[in-house]
């Protein structure tokens, strides 16, 4: 802020001189009018930064109000004259109509407080709502080019003739406010901030708000989320030549805002970053403290799920000063949020796990190289712009029970680096007309929010064939899937479906798959690498058990071969022994059990093996 220096006490107490002395009153006038020129001659000759000289280019004044401007200074300081001898001098200078910079209180002409401030070298008094910003230079963590195209809307701007407005839209958190002030900051400007939920917009606080832009070379940022503040903009645009405004994501400027129709408007939207800039924030704002994150908790699983770019780097500041005052949580760290309807689940299969015969793994391996470039060839190579709709990525898992689909939905987001949340049927659907479809919205928007993988288990439950109308209910339910195929389709990340029965699933649901993959029963070779690696290594497993024996016997699925294992090796525990054969049985027999199948005991019994339990 600018303070008042020898030369500014020089010119109230010449103003107050002319108050306070008798005598002609233009003669007064003509005196305090040499007084004020040899002052500003003198700053002018120093070269003194001083906000007088400033007011005035600022203000321009006509020569008696430039007089008018001094006396209504000089009048505010200690023994700074009388209201009768101000009155008279208004009179003889014959200024009317008053200044817009002036005031009336009670009757009586007072300089606005947003002038006396500046002259005063104080904080400038505005009114409620409305704040003035010297922004400093900061990174803008969105996009290079849209402040580069921002500039070159305000030299565009300044060329042309009339009112221009630049819309910004974007989520709260997107960093609207300090893209702004970043973009005015390069050109040398402050910014005034007005927000239109609580700036009431009478005359004088708009004209106070003029006052501060004009004299503290202030653009004008208009928060005009909600109606309030679109009208404060409609009223904003008319006082200055160019002003920003401060938008939601849904505002349409063109209809919503309702400007005149010679303003000029430009709009810019500010979207979510992508994971790749998430994951450069996160390094660096964590800098050094990326080495106090706990053993497995990586930067990038702080930023893994989509949300705005301030939402985000406040959160990993936060994180970054626990980190460095060594009072870390990891389980506040991250902005998972509970969901009735969408349940996470552990990333952390790879596809070398999958036991699979080797056309599905290719395929599989395929489908994760599709996926991981899908986006580059949306934005990149055109595609988004050419074909705006039904750009989703759908991958169908089908087969028996058992075969690996969740299992492979796993490995697929853990090679995609991608959270997993498996949606929750139960919650989905409704006997109240209109609430499923609800639901159905619910889910893919915060689903776009979480940036994760759907997996829909169980698939053909929701996504089951739509029959000929002859009710009311059969035309709802129709209109449900359809409206689930439709999100689907729209979603802008991968969704996974699963389902033992392919024949239940529509027809057009399979046309808007991208990709369908069939998990098989494993055959005899697979069944014993199955057998073989099913135990960890610090399992105590018995010499007898033998792996090609079990594979050739027993057509079994890998989970049926996993819950056949467990089940031995608690019974083994049980018994305080190692795993043996008769414990693998006895769990072999319990699924078989399970399924409605006969176990082959008897052939086992020949061979000199009995099961336990």
């Amino acid at each position: 802020m600018k303070g008042a220096d020898p030369v500014g006490l020089q010119i109230r107490e010449a103003g107050a001189r002319c108050l306070q002395d008798a005598g002609d009153r233009k003669e007064r006038l003509r005196s305090l009018s040499r007084r004020l020129e040899e002052l500003s001659a003198e700053l002018e000759r120093t070269g003194a930064v001083h906000p007088w000289p400033e007011a005035l280019s600022a203000l321009s004044p006509a020569p008696e109000e430039k007089i008018l401007l001094c006396l209504l200074w000089s009048l505010e300081g200690p023994g700074g004259g009388s209201e009768e001898e101000l009155r008279l001098f208004l009179e003889e200078l014959g200024v009317a109509p008053l200044p817009y910079w002036t005031v009336l209180q009670g009757g009586r002409v007072r300089l606005s407080p947003v002038v006396s401030a500046w002259l005063d070298g104080r904080p400038p008094a505005l009114p409620e709502g409305a704040e003035l910003r010297f922004p400093r230079e900061r990174r803008f963590r969105g996009s290079v080019e849209l402040l580069r195209t921002g500039r070159k809307f305000l030299a565009y701007a300044e060329q042309e003739e009339g009112a221009a407005v630049l819309c910004v839209r974007g989520k709260k958190g997107s960093g609207r406010k300090t893209y702004i002030e970043q973009l005015f900051r390069a050109e040398g400007l402050a910014v005034l901030i007005l927000e239109g939920a609580v700036l009431a917009g009478t005359k004088e606080e708009l004209e106070d708000c003029m006052l501060c832009a004009r004299l503290y070379a202030a653009a004008v940022c208009v928060c005009a989320d909600e109606t309030a503040g679109r009208r404060l903009l409609r009223r904003v645009s008319g006082c200055f030549r160019f002003c920003a405004a401060v938008l939601e994501d849904g505002c349409t400027p063109e209809s919503d805002l309702d400007l005149d129709a010679d303003t000029l408007i430009f709009d810019q939207k500010l979207s979510e970053p992508e994971p790749e800039c998430r994951f450069r924030m996160a390094r660096e704002v964590l800098g050094e403290a990326t080495k106090l994150l706990p053993a497995g908790f990586s930067p990038e699983r702080l930023v893994r799920e989509r949300e705005p770019a301030g939402v985000c780097l406040r959160r990993l500041e936060r994180v970054r000063a626990e980190l460095l005052c060594d009072c870390f949580h990891p389980e506040n760290a991250c902005r998972e949020r509970a969901s009735e309807v969408l349940c996470p689940l552990p990333a952390d299969r790879t596809l070398e796990e999958l036991k699979l015969p080797a056309f599905q793994y290719e395929r599989l391996i395929r489908i994760c190289r599709m996926a991981a470039v899908r986006e580059e060839v949306l934005e990149q190579w055109g595609f988004g712009e050419k074909f705006s709709y039904g750009n989703g990525f759908s991958v169908l898992f089908y087969g028996a029970p058992g075969t690996g689909k969740t299992m492979a939905a796993q490995a697929l987001a853990h090679e995609l680096k991608k959270p997993l949340y498996r949606v929750d049927l139960s919650q989905l659907t409704s006997k109240y007309i209109g609430e499923t479809q609800k639901n159905i919205g619910r889910i893919f928007d915060e689903a776009e929010g979480l940036d994760c993988i759907l997996f829909f288990d169980e698939a053909d439950a929701v996504f089951a064939r739509r029959s000929e109308v002859s009710d009311a209910q059969d035309r709802y339910s129709n209109g449900e899937t359809a409206y689930l195929l439709q999100r689907m389709e729209q979603y802008a990340g991968v969704s996974i479906l699963a389902t033992n029965l392919l024949q239940n699933f529509d027809d057009a649901f399979r046309r808007r798959i991208s990709c369908m993959v069939h998990f098989p029963m494993p055959d005899a070779a697979l069944r014993r690498e199955l057998w073989e690696e099913i135990f960890p290594a610090d399992t105590p497993v018995s010499p007898e058990v033998d792996a090609s024996v079990l594979a050739e016997s027993f057509e079994l699925s890998g989970a049926s071969i996993r819950s056949a294992a467990w089940h031995g090796a608690l019974l083994a525990r049980s018994e305080g022994c190692g795993v043996q054969m008769r414990h693998i049985l006895s769990g072999i027999e319990n699924e078989y059990s399970r399924q409605g199948k006969t176990f082959p005991g008897e052939l086992f019994a020949q061979n000199g093996f009995k099961t336990g339990g």
